[in-house]
């Protein structure tokens, strides 16, 4: 198999996360909080795989990025089932969310210095932005309800638009990359 075709299938699997993670975080969804929570972990762990094995495959800033993104998916996960307290359980969550924002940013790097002029770099650097503005979000909501700076409503408002922005800015890193695939380009 190809590394375009690979890269392509690894994006997919982490965009298939961010949407199952984004679901479980749509706060008007009528479905039990026990199933929520287990597609947020769902959601992180597809996220967490497609990153490590992208990472696998990738170079560079690349490679890092996309390590650090694995790394930061894990640690939500540790933070959303650890038997800890409260707090030490969303400190995890925010390093996890902003370990993903800073992965994002370094993957980023190689869309930005890009000789190439095209629709799968213009798809790629606003995916990344948009998943790097997702996470963001999510850490900020994660900080509002650890410090009780807003009410639950509203950080879990935050925290479903960032699983969103997330999850629109995997699946359109997936279309750079499927786009790749279709021109034959690396």
């Amino acid at each position: 198999m190809n590394e375009q075709m690979q890269e392509a299938e690894y994006a997919l699997i982490n965009a298939l996360g961010t949407i199952v993670a984004a679901i479980g975080a749509t706060p008007d969804l009528t479905i039990p909080d026990n199933l929520k929570d287990g597609l947020g972990i769902t959601g992180n762990a597809l996220q967490a795989a497609g990153s490590a094995l992208d990472a696998n495959i990738s170079d560079g800033l690349d490679a890092i990025g996309g390590g650090t993104q694995a790394f930061g998916n894990s640690l939500v996960i540790y933070g959303s089932i650890a038997q800890c307290s409260d707090e030490e359980n969303l400190r995890a969550i925010i390093i996890g969310n902003s370990l993903q924002a800073l992965g994002g940013s370094l993957s980023l790097h190689s869309g930005l210095i890009s000789a190439e002029r095209n629709r799968a770099v213009a798809l790629s650097v606003i995916g990344n932005l948009l998943q790097i503005a997702g996470n963001s979000l999510q850490a900020v909501s994660t900080i509002f309800q650890l410090n009780q700076t807003v009410d639950d409503k509203k950080s879990g408002q935050i925290n479903f638009t960032g699983s969103w922005v997330q999850a629109v800015g995997a699946s359109l890193s997936f279309l750079a990359a499927l786009d790749q695939v279709d021109s034959g380009e690396g």
